[in-house]
């Protein structure tokens, strides 16, 4: 196996240290432009292309993912832009994954680009799920894929870091601070891209495994074989790795699980297809509510001004959760409450496979067929908030209705499912001649969910029928009979979608690359529920179709060979989620319609303009942009008054942009300094301000050193100012803060190794190096206003920064 930190000895290793793969070839690509006499003696370029197998290659889908490198420097840095690509772009180095956090989930592992700013990290890193903030998109508003296959939730397109890809399957990660072109699959492609590409498998056969130890009793523990290429099989190759992960976590009562297995090989068939087949799988289980966001404080007995970065337990009340346990307060340890910690336990099972071929056709064409599917499995038994009730009185008429019989003193739950299946199919053909490309194909995906919530007694085990219900009154008709009053909701749901897809990248010179491109979507979502999860629990057997063209345009120029410049336009659409069916229906039987209310759900549209330019010097790497993203036809919940509870609607537009760099310097080799920074604009054409979760900006910087096998390298993120919950007319600044206002905060993470011989390496990496416990979300946020100040109110639920950690590592190499 290719041991990373060995290649780093010596100058010559820095060109190994490559973005896209683990065996990236330093080849020049075929359409670089020549080196300037001003150049010099230009470095060699690397790229991505060469690597067969691997999802980045010459006959990538996601074409921009194609890492060209024109520099030592480049390659060296952390993070780095490719000189072809034509959006703002951040490609995360094999060597930064393998060194950082080993509990890191993937948002974690982009948290140092620009304009990007994770939450959820209060358990320690990898100990909890994360959500990722791409310029003021949330989750569910920008892309993920694996491989270039999107995945994502059935009910709506967002994910779950940790149950699927442990950083252990991640080769590297590729950050697209835009829609792409015509050839980016997915649902949600306008608010950007987070592009995971698998483990490489290597021409040299190796094993390596690979212990750790932490703070909070956590343990991780890996695996990895290479068999190298077997030529009995015509030069094919296989990786298998696993992993097993458990900590208990940095908050009270919240121990984790997890389990990874991982397989990948690529076998030649012939002289010009080759077969990638892969298959992971991943369990993991946590405890931790399902309820609450967060610890609350109480209403604050010495105040808590709105925008502090700091929160002591002092300043709670007595009885609150921080007040109680401090800020590391997860669950309880009293069987009697509903956060006893064993009453809160989320396990997850899921697995993800494809099938991928490749042919070389001749005379410039290729083709491109991958065929995948992929499960999710989420258990989670949970305390509840409503009182249990255990059955009912009365005959269930008008003169006698139901009533119900409480158990005041029982603990009450619900169990909560989420299983689903996808299966999908990308087809694409390519064309290659003298003066471009021709790509052509499309994207075929259907999925299968079942969901439920049901409320049962945790003391007695048996169900409780705490929901509304039809107790013989004209008031309550339209809810369903007693004997469903403990299904929150029984649903199975569907989608049925396709892309077409078409892009002619043209080629006038050899610097410069025009690349128009037009998709069609069609997607449809339907649900069949004996319960949905609307404001009546209504009954529902519905469908809706959206479909719309969405034209493409990029430019990248060239005009010396470690200098590019780079536009985009684009257009994108973002249809409704599952809950756009949770208005209450009317009708009985085949006959039961939604509410107009799902009908007057308009799709989400943008509109995407960026510009940025790129240079690769011997000793400076440099590269900047502008964007601008206008969103129409925003879709949120209905708060206006008299609205349908939960129902969807178009509230207006919003106003995305910003500018962005980042910046790479070797004074000496060996020695790499980086740094980035961005200003993130986003705001709402209704009010004029800036949206909840949007940062105002972020800014990175760190070193990076290696020599002789010895890595060292510290970094510092900086996530700016930003409101945990929309601002209305009505705040109240006359103390300056404006309300629900959480105020900047950084972390940092230092790490460092050593090489031991060929085969051993020891090092450690801490997080959270200066124990910052900033405040960096606030949920369900009410206000406190005493003499003109105002304060975090009694129902907030906060989120901090967890304490340092630190975790030891040992590897032995073969």
């Amino acid at each position: 196996m290719i041991s990373f930190p060995s290649l780093l000895k010596g100058g010559s290793a820095l060109a190994a240290v490559l973005v896209a793969t683990s065996a990236f070839a330093a080849t020049e690509p075929a359409n670089a432009p020549a080196p300037s006499a001003a150049d010099g003696a230009a470095d060699p370029q690397s790229t991505s292309a060469n690597q067969a197998g691997q999802a980045n290659d010459k006959q990538a889908l996601t074409s921009s993912d194609i890492i060209v490198l024109g520099s030592h420097t480049a390659q060296a840095a952390p993070i780095s832009t490719s000189l072809t690509t034509t959006q703002p772009q951040s490609a995360i180095s094999r060597d930064f994954i393998d060194n950082a956090n080993a509990a890191s989930d993937f948002n974690e592992l982009i948290a140092l680009t620009p304009s990007v700013s994770i939450t959820g990290t209060g358990n320690g890193l990898g100990f909890g799920e994360t959500k990722a903030v791409i310029r003021g998109f949330q989750d569910g508003e920008y892309n993920v894929t694996y491989d270039s296959i999107p995945f994502a939730d059935t009910n709506n397109p967002t994910h779950h870091s940790t149950a699927f890809f442990p950083s252990n399957t991640i080769e590297t990660i590729v950050v697209d601070r835009g829609p792409g072109n015509a050839s980016q699959l997915g649902q949600a492609t306008y608010g950007g891209n987070l592009n995971m590409y698998s483990r490489g498998v290597s021409d040299k056969m190796g094993a390596q495994v690979e212990g750790l130890l932490g703070n909070w009793n956590s343990a991780i523990g890996r695996f990895e074989i290479q068999s190298g290429k077997i030529d009995k099989l015509n030069g094919a190759k296989f990786v298998l790795a696993g992993q097993f992960l458990r900590s208990d976590g940095a908050l009270t009562n919240s121990p984790v699980n997890s389990k990874n297995l991982f397989f990948k090989g690529v076998v030649p068939i012939g002289e010009h297809n080759t077969l990638t087949v892969l298959s992971t799988y991943n369990r993991n289980f946590y405890y931790q509510s399902d309820v609450l966001k967060g610890a609350t404080c109480g209403v604050p007995t010495s105040g808590l001004v709105s925008g502090s970065a700091t929160l002591k337990a002092s300043n709670c009340a007595a009885t609150s959760n921080i007040g109680q346990y401090g800020l590391n307060y997860g669950m309880g340890s009293d069987p009697t409450k509903q956060d006893y910690w064993k009453y809160n336990r989320t396990d997850k099972t899921t697995d993800f496979s494809y099938l991928r071929l490749q042919s070389e056709l001749g005379s410039g064409f290729s083709m491109d067929n991958r065929a995948y599917m992929y499960g999710y499995t989420n258990n989670t038994l949970s305390g509840n908030t409503t009182p249990v009730v255990t059955g009912f009185t009365g005959a269930g008429t008008t003169a006698s209705p139901y009533k119900a019989v409480t158990a005041p003193n029982d603990v009450p739950g619900y169990n909560k499912l989420n299983k689903y299946r996808v299966l999908g199919y990308i087809g694409q053909v390519d064309y290659t001649f003298k003066y471009g490309k021709v790509k052509v194909g499309g994207w075929y995906e259907h999925a299968k969910s079942w969901r439920h919530t049901w409320d049962f007694d945790w003391t007695t085990g048996q169900p409780s029928y705490d929901q509304k219900a039809n107790l013989g009154t004209a008031a309550t008709a339209q809810f369903p009979s007693i004997s469903m009053a403990n299904l929150k909701y029984e649903q199975n749901s569907s989608w049925d979608q396709f892309q077409l897809f078409g892009e002619f990248e043209i080629r006038p010179t050899d610097t410069l690359s025009v690349t128009p491109g037009v998709k069609y979507v069609n997607f449809t979502r339907g649900v069949n529920a004996l319960v949905n999860a609307d404001a009546n629990r209504s009954p529902s057997n519905n469908s809706a179709t959206w479909t719309k063209t969405l034209p493409f345009a990029t430019i990248n120029w060239q005009p010396v060979q470690n200098l590019s410049v780079y536009g985009q336009y684009a257009q994108g659409m973002y249809v409704p989620d599952l809950s756009s069916f949770y208005t209450p229906t009317t009708g009985t039987g085949s006959s039961v319609q939604q509410s107009t209310a799902l009908a007057s759900v308009k799709p989400q549209t943008s509109t995407n303009y960026q510009l940025g330019s790129v240079w690769h010097g011997k000793k400076v790497s440099v590269d900047v942009d502008v964007y601008k993203i206008d969103v129409n036809n925003k879709i949120a919940t209905d708060n206006s008054v008299g609205a349908i509870s939960g129902a969807l609607v178009n509230i207006g537009s919003v106003h995305y942009k910003g500018v962005e760099g980042s910046l790479a310097y070797m004074p000496v080799e060996g020695l790499t300094l980086f740094g980035n920074g961005s200003y993130n604009y986003a705001h709402s054409g209704t009010t004029g301000a800036q949206i909840a979760k949007a940062p105002f900006s972020t800014a990175a910087a760190g070193v990076i050193y290696k020599h002789h096998g010895t890595r060292v390298s510290f970094s510092q993120k900086f996530t700016g100012p930003q409101y945990a919950t929309e601002l209305s007319s009505s705040v109240t600044t006359t103390d300056g803060i404006r309300m629900y206002r959480i105020s900047p905060y950084s972390t940092g993470e230092f790490a460092i190794s050593q090489e031991v011989g060929q085969h051993f390496r020891i090092g450690a990496t801490v997080s959270n190096v200066f124990n910052s416990r900033a405040i960096t979300a606030v949920s369900n946020g009410g206000t406190t206003v005493v003499n003109g100040q105002t304060f975090y109110a009694g129902a907030d639920q906060f989120n901090f920064l967890p304490p340092r950690s630190f975790l030891m590592d040992v590897r032995v190499k073969y």
